[in-house]
């Protein structure tokens, strides 16, 4: 019975060794996640935030992976409407005929025919949104459609741009949460059958012989004891050749990962330009760019640059923010955006698989669960991955683990909700809140202290930056002040996970922290 198995160990809680230990326990196999900072706090927290098919990705020949992304677009907007809703996203183009050759030729893998950054013309777009369309088969969003001159021409597009289309793709404006919504249910379904569900956050793994040990990284915490697994996955992102070195276990290098940086606004001449709606464009050197709503502002990304070093120091260079601001004033000239227009910016890593020349476009965007041979016990790496993915790569990564332990499959998530009801009407800029009500049962106007004290006592946060960051999402509130700071210090002590006596040293240095990692401002009380 699968009951009587050690746990499975899972190194790494972002969304996908969170969807994976749901996934396993679904299949009634006992799980141990371990992440050696806090939940959700790598790439997952740190993406463009779509829940999208890849439209771009047809361009490299990936249909099987923009099929299996649109059938869990569908299904994310279905099971948890809490978290994704759908968003209309314009297609400006400069010309009529522009890329179809291209495009084609990247389709059918003729790299003879590829252009590094080729124009997308009104033909080759039409063509994608309509392979797009027929891939997504007969889902609720709809096709796309070619807008009329009256609905965009006073958007404010750059003059260059002669045609506009528009398409639907899915919007999750916090998957840091999403990853919270997945370790409760996990609680939950341990719960129901009886079997182990274990998550660890600031734990460092060590390797003896066949059995893992744990150092515990915050001295508040109680001790774990020593595990032998029936199975060890790696789902540490990009940092899982760092996490292999470790360990000392043996594999070539497996990431490559790219830098993607964001920039957030909230100026008015930008946000009513957009209105409800988001653009995905090329920018002035033909790379495209999205320009989303966004709680309340607006999300400009991305850059796709290779990544050496550390992933958790990634941060948007001024060179990015350069371009990036130069991407928008090249689509919505009238905008007019400046470095002043930027509240905050924020950087990540994708787990790309390693590929070492090429083009960053170019490198394949799918996932696969990698198995090493030299351990003793069944040990696997999740390379790639994305949001919108989640929950397939879980599914698939299951069955192969569950074929290897000599368990059948018995369960998956497919129709799995995390809301029930009809889909919910949230106010832009409350969506965290309404989560966090929902999770954990708070009232909905409680104050800051109040939503604090239920995310450390139900929802696994321990830190500052698991609160501001990954709970209440207070990172992105315009008026972050230092009062708040102070009151989810104050949790903090309540419950133990820090002293009074290093309270303001705590609060200066996290402030210092959101203005290097962020560039955001806490305002003063």
């Amino acid at each position: 019975m699968a009951q009587d198995l050690n746990p499975v160990l899972i190194l790494g809680a972002g969304i996908n060794g969170a969807a994976l230990a749901r996934e396993l326990l679904l299949n009634r196999v006992p799980v141990v996640l371990i992440d050696h900072a806090d939940i959700a706090s790598g790439t997952t927290s740190w993406s463009s935030r779509l829940i999208h098919g890849g439209l771009r990705y047809l361009e490299h020949g990936e249909a099987s992976l923009v099929y299996e992304s649109l059938a869990e677009r569908e299904r994310f907007l279905s099971n948890s409407p809490e978290h994704v809703s759908p968003l209309e996203l314009m297609i400006p183009v400069k010309s009529q005929f522009a890329g179809l050759i291209s495009s084609a030729a990247g389709f059918f893998n003729l790299p003879i025919f590829k252009s590094k950054n080729p124009s997308r013309g009104a033909w080759a777009i039409r063509s994608g949104l309509t392979m797009y369309d027929f891939l997504a088969g007969s889902q609720n969003l709809g096709s796309h459609k070619r807008m009329s001159q009256k609905q965009w021409k006073p958007i404010g597009f750059d003059a260059s741009f002669v045609d506009v289309f528009s398409y639907y793709d899915g919007q999750i404006e916090f998957p840091e949460l999403y990853v919270s919504t997945l370790i409760h249910d996990c609680e939950e379904i341990a719960q129901q059958h009886g079997i182990r569900f274990t998550l660890r956050t600031y734990r460092r793994p060590k390797l003896n012989g066949k059995h893992f040990e744990f150092e515990n990284l915050l001295d508040f915490d109680a001790a774990v004891e020593a595990l032998e697994p029936s199975a060890l996955v790696n789902a540490s992102g990009p940092s899982g050749d760092e996490t292999l070195q470790e360990l000392g276990i043996r594999s070539d290098r497996l990431f490559g990962g790219t830098r993607g940086s964001h920039l957030i606004s909230h100026k008015p001449i930008l946000k009513e330009a957009l209105g409800p709606r988001g653009i995905y464009a090329e920018a002035f050197d033909g790379r495209p760019v999205f320009i989303l709503p966004w709680n309340g502002g607006v999300l400009i990304g991305t850059t796709d640059i290779r990544h050496e070093g550390d992933p958790e120091v990634a941060t948007a260079s001024q060179e990015e923010i350069d371009y990036l601001l130069k991407c928008v004033n090249s689509v919505l000239p009238g905008v007019e955006l400046q470095h002043e227009d930027i509240v905050q910016h924020y950087s990540g890593v994708r787990p790309l698989p390693y590929v070492p020349a090429g083009s960053t476009a170019s490198i394949p965007r799918g996932h696969w669960l990698h198995e090493h041979t030299s351990t003793p016990w069944p040990c696997y790496t999740i390379v790639g991955g994305k949001l919108t993915t989640c929950r397939s790569l879980a599914e698939h990564s299951a069955k192969t683990i569950l074929k290897q332990l000599g368990q059948e499959v018995v369960g998956d998530s497919k129709t799995r909700k995390t809301y029930e009801g009809d889909p919910p009407k949230i106010e832009s800029g409350q969506r965290a809140r309404f989560i966090m009500q929902h999770l954990t049962g708070v009232d909905a106007v409680s104050d800051t202290q109040t939503l604090a004290e239920a995310a450390i006592s139900q929802l696994h946060a321990k830190t500052l930056a698991d609160v501001v960051e990954r709970r209440l999402m207070l990172v992105f509130h315009p008026g972050l002040s230092r009062s708040h700071l102070s009151a989810i210090a104050d949790a903090l002590i309540t419950d133990g996970k820090l002293s009074v006596d290093v309270k303001q040293e705590t609060l200066e240095a996290y402030i210092q922290r959101l203005q290097s990692r962020f560039g955001k401002q806490v305002l003063p009380d």
